[in-house]
């Protein structure tokens, strides 16, 4: 288990840098339960060698005031021999060589044997050592420098489930080492799980697969559960021009599985690369097939230096993948047979992948999508442009200036859709229960309310906020705000008009950065409507506080607004993501507006103690509510209803925000289907649901037509 112990008093600064440990941890199942915190460093380093000798891997996190001082302590306290590391030493001296006061030996020491994680300037480098039955990570809480050092140590996190850091096998100075031996985990236990599993995996031959394929005689058993096949395209047939890199990796593990014969089929691409606004990226995919679905994740890096790590990287993500997907099949032939069976409940697999969750005390945290490694999406195309039909000509701009989203947060793709394949079920009924399980409150787009106050918590202020949630937009200021804006046929003068909006929407017990942000998100809004807005556009009402009234005023004051390539920005905005933002083009259709793609971190949703909720509703009244609100007369087993279609991953591989579904045959987007045909009942359209009847054999379980692949 991973634990991340800090000290008690830490500035907003380092607090900063905590965020962005836990989000990058979430993947290898940590959670908020995990971190602790301390009065002194005696207390902290008492608690990591009690936690390493149960077995823990711990992530020591400390302020530079006290980095050295604990590094020193640690090494005295676990009697660890130092060790001086010459690359901190040379990366020192390359940044810092003229200044007499640093304390050279103090930076450059480690345990021996440990794997360093240097930071840019090799000041407060970190490093990861085995010790008793467990690991100890140390990593400075700077904001500045924690990126370099978490890269560093994700690259550890490739252990067959991501629960556990490997024990550091690699000197520092060991950079020729076998590539193939870091293979030989990931391997090892994919082919144990097929083997104990009976099952079999095709693998497309390829410079990747190759790896594997020079394994053998290494890995017991390889080649009795995996075949390599040939699946270079016959040089007579045409080939296709327009498919795309995900569609041609898929295809091949598909095609590896059909030509083998075996459960499972798998591939991975060659490296690729492509110009982002970061810079060059370079990525490559593993896919895995087996009947029913096939997907590919993409793993890629913006250091040419990784470049080389990609294929291995690509082959552990492919192991592993293998190994859950035969986990997760175990745990459904489990709840099969035990108290659901019993129940006669129809589970969704996403159900199914949620109830695992629970049973294994896994709470939703955060998760970022660090450059190195750990993006899922293609670069995506962001040529659309909004347009303002306001016609309101405001006075030139004072001054403008890009929001300094890259300072935080990573740009992303967005958020990438996924079908979702029907499965068929067996023993119909004729009644039951819907249950749906509901990730987040609201359409999902642009600002996140409860979002916008977590990073506030952090140490946000509102201009970084926005641009977190409207990514590639301009921050304006000095823009004449009107005298009064129209909401619902009725004239308001505009400051009492934003502050009842805010009191409305957020009320004043949220903080000042929060506030701020929304305010502006606000005025951008009636702005890009040309301050007419219907009464659905948002809440409005309530007399507002002295603070959402000052607030108000401070935005107009500096007259900010929103835009992007020079014209005003459309800003939806919502109570709670479901962990990541949706884009607009799964709520509304239409062109999709690149500020508004989708994929953007809102983590401190998971914090809100309603971020999940359910809705149960029986089949008749599901029935007669299709009735009304679709003409549509549904018959037959009740599992049959609903099939969802395909999402956008918000939550996990399995689980998002509904794009498109069918109810008795008829196509809805999620947003329809929420609005439309619930009226609201379900508080988002990222949920994934359960169908139970009311009477089915004791022994058997199936599974509904809306199951996520």
């Amino acid at each position: 288990m991973i634990k991340l112990f800090t000290l008690e008093t830490l500035s907003a600064f380092s607090a900063d840098a905590v965020y962005k440990i836990c989000l990058s941890l979430d993947s290898y199942g940590f959670s908020e339960e995990d971190r602790q915190s301390f009065e002194g460093v005696d207390a902290l380093l008492t608690a990591a060698s009690f936690a390493v000798e149960d077995g823990d891997d711990v992530i020591l996190a400390v302020e530079n005031d006290d980095y050295l001082t604990l590094k020193s302590k640690l090494m005295e306290k676990l009697q660890l021999e130092p060790s001086s590391v010459p690359s901190i030493a040379e990366r020192i001296a390359q940044k810092h060589g003229g200044e007499e006061e640093l304390d050279m030996r103090a930076h450059c020491l480690v345990p021996k044997g440990s794997v360093t994680h240097l930071t840019a300037d090799g000041l407060f480098s970190g490093f990861t050592t085995a010790v008793q039955n467990g690991s100890l990570t140390l990593m400075p809480l700077d904001f500045s420098r924690i990126d370099d050092v978490l890269a560093s140590f994700v690259d550890l996190l490739f252990a067959p489930h991501g629960d556990t850091v490997q024990t550091p096998v690699v000197q520092p100075d060991a950079e020729d080492a076998d590539a193939g031996s870091n293979l030989l985990s990931p391997v090892t236990r994919m082919i144990e799980t097929l083997q104990g599993s009976d099952r079999r995996i095709a693998l497309a031959l390829g410079d990747a697969t190759q790896q594997i394929l020079a394994l053998q005689g290494s890995v017991e058993h390889l080649s009795e559960t995996v075949d390599f096949i040939d699946v270079s395209p016959d040089p007579e047939e045409p080939v296709d021009p327009n498919e795309s890199q995900t569609a041609k990796v898929l295809r091949e593990a598909k095609q590896a599985r059909e030509d083998a014969g075996t459960e499972y089929g798998a591939a991975v691409s060659p490296v690729y690369e492509t110009e982002t606004e970061a810079g060059t990226q370079y990525y490559a995919y593993a896919a895995v097939a087996d009947a029913e679905s096939a997907k590919a994740k993409k793993i890629n890096t913006l250091n040419p230096d990784d470049v080389v790590l990609l294929p291995g990287h690509c082959l552990t993500v492919l192991c592993d993948t293998v190994c859950r997907k035969i986990d997760g099949e175990r745990t459904l032939q489990e709840l099969g047979a035990g108290e659901n069976a019993k129940n006669g409940k129809k589970l969704s697999k996403g159900v199914i992948a949620f109830a695992v969750i629970i049973l294994l005390a896994a709470i939703l945290t955060p998760i970022i999508l660090l450059s190195h490694f750990l993006s899922s999406t293609d670069p995506t195309d962001s040529t659309a442009s909004s347009s303002d039909p306001s016609g309101y000509s405001a006075t030139v701009p004072t001054s403008e200036t890009t929001l300094p989203a890259d300072n935080y947060l990573p740009a992303e793709p967005g958020a990438t859709e996924v079908s979702a394949s029907p499965t068929t079920t067996v023993a119909p009924s004729t009644s039951g229960t819907f249950t749906f399980y509901v990730f987040g409150y609201g359409h999902g787009v642009g600002l996140s309310q409860h979002g916008a106050e977590y990073l506030s918590s952090l140490g946000w202020t509102y201009d970084q906020i926005l641009a977190n949630y409207y990514y590639g937009t301009t921050l304006v200021k000095g823009d004449t705000y009107p005298a009064t804006i129209n909401y619902a046929g009725t004239d308001y003068e505009t400051v009492e008009y934003l502050a009842s909006c805010l009191e409305t929407e957020m009320s004043s017990a949220f903080s000042h950065e929060a506030l701020k942000a929304q305010a502006v998100a606000l005025y951008t809004f009636a702005k890009y409507n040309g301050f007419r807005l219907n009464a659905d556009a948002n809440a409005h009402g309530k007399t507002p506080s002295d603070i959402c009234r000052q607030v108000a005023q401070e935005v107009k004051n500096e007259g900010l607004y929103i835009a992007y390539q020079g014209k005003t920005a459309l800003t939806p905005f919502h109570s709670i993501s479901a962990g990541k933002t949706t884009s607009y083009y799964n709520v509304w259709g239409g062109s999709n507006l690149p500020y508004l793609n989708g994929g953007r971190p809102s983590y401190g949703d998971y914090n809100v103690s309603d971020f999940k909720s359910t809705y149960t509703i029986s089949s008749t009244e599901f029935q007669s509510i299709v009735r009304q609100k679709l003409g549509i007369e549904l018959t037959g087993d009740p599992a049959t209803w609903i099939t969802i279609q395909s999402h956008d991953q918000a939550i996990s591989s399995d689980i998002g925000y509904v794009s498109k579904m069918t109810v008795g045959g008829r196509e809805l987007t999620g947003n329809e289907f929420r609005g439309k045909v619930m009226e609201g009942k379900i508080r988002s359209h990222c949920f994934v649901l359960a169908y139970t009847p009311d009477s089915q054999p004791a022994d058997t379980i199936t599974t509904t037509t809306s199951a996520f692949q």
